[in-house]
């Protein structure tokens, strides 16, 4: 590991200027053993310029976090101090100031990053104030997790809480910019979905993955959506578009996808290959429509399903033992919500135990089947040898 104080983050010095960092707006990536200084500007001889104002955004690798402790002097000598001279912390690395920690003052901070992004800044409006900071700033290994929720609780209603779903993906068609399919992230780089999602589309330039979103066409309602590009898409080989068997596929996104509180994977269910799940509840979200042949939904929209034991599902076409069938008078999965997981809620976390892949008419009196996520958890990782699972 390099000394601590061999190494400093360079940060230039503020113009003094009217618009908060506009001219000292600074991103530095962060290697994996990372173990750096963040000194303000002109430490350690002279406070940074009254008037001005930088903000840093730090980003470590995927899978690790940022722990930092800042030494911070801020002149407070005078009763508005506080209100012209303020130091912020963001944990999630957003770059508002909005929402983030603020201080003033002297003493020393400690915060750890939520996942791989921190910001730091400092705004000065006085003429006479200013300040210093010193902060160590490392980078460490973040303990795998997988499939947590902005909500504790099912929320009442049809709805979906806002980022209750952090795992959910929308399909777009660059085409139409609308949601014809669903999928479910699994890891940084990949989504599983339906195979009937993506048979005909004629190349992965053509699709885009929507996450951390709640209604689509806005896009106001949460600050963690985000749009990556696919770059391939894997089919499971066997696929059969008749009876639905083998309705899998892996899509993978050109960069990893970054976790956030609104964005991250769900569990596979590597503990649970030998379940048949019969008689539990999951909870299938997506953007179909909310009625057979009606309108889709621009909202996110959520319902619970009972799990039936493949024996009570003949009503249903071509059930094996690689498929899962749900059934719940009166509700149901619909159009467009094909390729979307089956969450299976845990205590902290949710697992997907399906994709949807088909039924009958919405809410009709025949059981949805869908694919069997246990069946294909060794033909998942064998599409994505290069992804790294937490099993928990």
């Amino acid at each position: 590991m390099i000394p601590l104080r061999s190494l400093v983050l360079t940060v230039l010095l503020p113009t003094l200027i009217n618009g908060w960092f506009e001219l000292c707006d600074q991103q530095f990536q962060l290697g994996g053993n990372a173990d750096v200084q963040l000194l303000s500007p002109l430490y350690p001889n002279r406070k940074y310029p009254s008037g001005s104002s930088c903000r840093y955004t730090l980003i470590a690798p995927p899978g690790n976090s940022i722990q930092m402790t800042c030494d911070i002097n801020i002149d407070t000598a005078q009763s508005t101090a506080c209100s012209t001279e303020l130091f912020y912390i963001s944990t999630e690395g957003f770059s508002s100031l909005v929402g983030s920690e603020y201080f003033c003052g002297k003493g020393s901070i400690s915060r750890n990053s939520l996942f791989n992004k921190m910001m730091i800044a400092y705004t000065s409006s006085s003429n006479t104030n200013g300040g210093t900071f010193n902060c160590r700033i490392k980078v460490v290994k973040q303990d795998c997790d997988c499939g947590w929720s902005r909500w504790q609780k099912i929320v009442g209603g049809t709805e979906a809480g806002i980022n209750e779903y952090t795992s959910i993906v929308g399909l777009l068609d660059k085409l139409t910019a609308s949601v014809f399919c669903s999928g479910v992230i699994v890891s940084y780089r990949y989504i599983l979905t339906a195979a009937h999602c993506v048979q005909n589309i004629p190349s992965s330039q053509r699709l885009q993955a929507l996450v951390g979103d709640h209604d689509y066409k806005t896009g106001l309602e949460t600050p963690y959506s985000q749009i990556y590009e696919i770059e391939s898409i894997v089919m499971h080989e066997n696929y059969n578009q008749d009876s639905r068997d083998n309705d899998i596929a892996v899509l993978k996104t050109t960069v990893d996808m970054q976790w956030t509180r609104g964005v991250g994977p769900v569990c596979l269910p590597f503990n649970y290959w030998y379940y048949d799940f019969n008689k539990l509840q999951v909870d299938v979200a997506g953007w179909g429509t909310t009625s057979y042949g009606g309108q889709t939904s621009t909202t996110l929209r959520r319902v619970t399903l009972d799990v039936i034991a493949n024996a009570d599902c003949t009503k249903a076409q071509y059930v094996n033992n690689q498929k899962l069938c749900t059934y719940t008078p009166g509700k149901d999965t619909c159009q467009y919500d094909s390729g979307g997981p089956l969450y299976l809620r845990g205590v902290q976390r949710m697992y997907t135990i399906g994709v949807v892949s088909y039924g009958g008419a919405c809410a009709a009196s025949t059981p949805s089947v869908n694919t069997r996520i246990t069946a294909y958890l060794s033909w998942i990782q064998n599409k994505t040898t290069d992804a790294t699972y937490c099993v928990k």
